[in-house]
């Protein structure tokens, strides 16, 4: 490389200071070139990997790709596509991130959206044995259900609840099982946040009334084993405002091309109540019960609840 005369007339360090740089550009020559960008292909191919890990419970392979986070999303429906085969039709969605607590660092700092398939969704009550998962645990949710399609273009908070149908008592089992130390944000993000299982349980129409808002933003919630014995209890308020949490999951679907349609499960995350299946898990010890109940309290006039069996 050819390097324009330097003129040097005031500091002392100066010649010092060109040669050093000089140095630099001639070594800089002889660096190799940069490795090549991975291919459209290339990529493809490695988030069909992923997905067929995730279905055959091995480690999914980090997605270690410099990219956009819209363009992550893209690679999300590729990986949802190539597993509706085993898992079907995307039947909602969820999100997570919410919360006021320090940000998870794999995912984005606005929060993360995945899909809900049909082959993840499980009724109240059903099993999962320990073998169904690598790194599942337990997580107390919050969902409603869409009614109308005038959610994708609803501006105030009651426009948005008129266009809801239900709330629904709701939990899951995610498995976040990544190869170690290679899970990113565009790696949750490809491989549909590791969803598992999803637990659907009671449903209760949506109020269209401020009340109504008012008591979203103020129910409490209860984990319960199978005696009946209390694991853990909590309230909405300040954690998340459910109606926020919506507009955003809405926001993010519209701005990535999808529209909701009647009947869509939203799962808003989680409440602040997880336990562990597995032993080892850094997160904390092994759930020890054979249920898992969520309950919500202030919604309506009875509970709703959803349960996890735990078959062991």
């Amino acid at each position: 490389m050819k390097m324009p005369l330097l003129r040097i007339r005031s500091h002392p360090l100066s010649a010092t200071a060109a040669l050093l740089l000089l140095a630099a550009c001639q070594n800089a020559a002889d660096l190799p070139e940069a490795e090549p960008r991975a291919s459209q292909a290339d990529i493809r191919a490695e988030v069909e990997a992923m997905g067929d890990d995730f279905l055959a419970r091995r480690p999914m392979r980090g997605f270690l790709h410099d990219m956009p986070v819209a363009t992550a999303y893209y690679w999300q429906d590729v990986f949802i596509d190539h597993v509706r085969p085993e898992l079907g039709a995307v039947v909602g969605y969820k999100t997570g991130g919410h919360d006021p607590g320090p940000g998870f660092p794999v995912f984005p700092l606005d929060g993360i959206r995945g899909a809900i398939q049909e082959g993840m969704l499980r009724q109240s009550g059903a099993s999962v044995s320990l073998e169904e998962t690598r790194r599942g645990f337990l997580e107390a949710d919050f969902a409603v259900r869409v009614g109308d399609r005038s959610i994708n273009t609803a501006s105030t908070d009651l426009e948005i609840l008129a266009a809801l149908e239900s709330v629904v008592a709701f939990a899951e089992i995610p498995d976040p099982y990544y190869e170690a130390e290679t899970r990113s944000i565009n790696g949750t993000i490809a491989a549909n946040m590791g969803s598992r299982y999803s637990f659907v349980g009671d449903e209760s129409p949506v109020e269209v009334s401020a009340a109504f808002l008012e008591r979203l933003d103020r129910f409490s919630f209860a984990v319960h084993d199978e005696a009946g014995n209390e694991v853990e209890r909590g309230e909405i308020a300040g954690w998340y405002r459910p109606i926020e949490v919506i507009r955003w999951l809405r926001d993010s679907l519209v701005d990535g091309g999808k529209r909701l349609e009647p009947g869509d499960l939203l799962s808003l995350g989680n409440i602040g109540i997880i336990r562990q299946l597995h032993e080892g898990s850094p997160r904390g010890p092994a759930y020890p019960g054979d249920a898992f109940t969520l309950s919500y309290y202030g919604l309506s006039d009875e509970p709703l609840s959803v349960t996890i069996r735990i078959a062991r």
